[in-house]
């Protein structure tokens, strides 16, 4: 099987939809897909980055990782956001491979680590996590509502 890894530009929006998509099933989410144009404008947008791996021009794996502004350092810092590889498709090194990307990604571009959070419940993050590399900090994650 051969398989493509690579970051989207700004006119792979079928292969964006594709991701998403892969999300909402991996993920079981239950959300309405965005409209087209914002999903044009995320392509566009410099601190927003998404990684897929493609065989025959088809999403089996993913993720989506944010570039943020640092105050400390001119270096920015990358938050990795989502990470999914198709269930057909686990297990055979897609989503290291798309670790791999991002850090060469992060490499070319002066960023010397990047981040994610996983659910302390979920065991097969935290596996796969440790599994390449990962390096877990004790943290709290909080979230506020807005009312919106």
């Amino acid at each position: 099987m051969n398989i493509r890894y690579r970051q989207l530009l700004q006119e792979d929006e079928l292969l964006l939809r594709q991701l998403i998509l892969l999300y909402v099933d991996v993920f079981a989410m239950t959300t309405s897909l965005p409209d087209e144009t914002h999903l044009k404008n995320l392509l566009f947008q410099k601190n927003i980055g998404f990684f897929v791996a493609t065989t025959n021009d088809i999403v089996i794996g993913g993720l989506t990782a944010y570039v943020l502004p640092s105050v400390y350092s001119e270096a920015s810092e990358v938050y990795l956001y989502d990470l999914a590889v198709k269930e057909a498709y686990q297990r055979q090194g897609i989503g290291r491979r798309l670790l791999d990307t991002l850090g060469a990604w992060c490499r070319a571009h002066g960023v010397s680590d990047f981040f994610v959070q996983a659910s302390a419940t979920d065991s097969a993050a935290l596996d796969f996590y440790h599994a390449t590399g990962g390096v877990p900090e004790a943290v709290a994650h909080f979230s506020y509502a807005t009312g919106k």
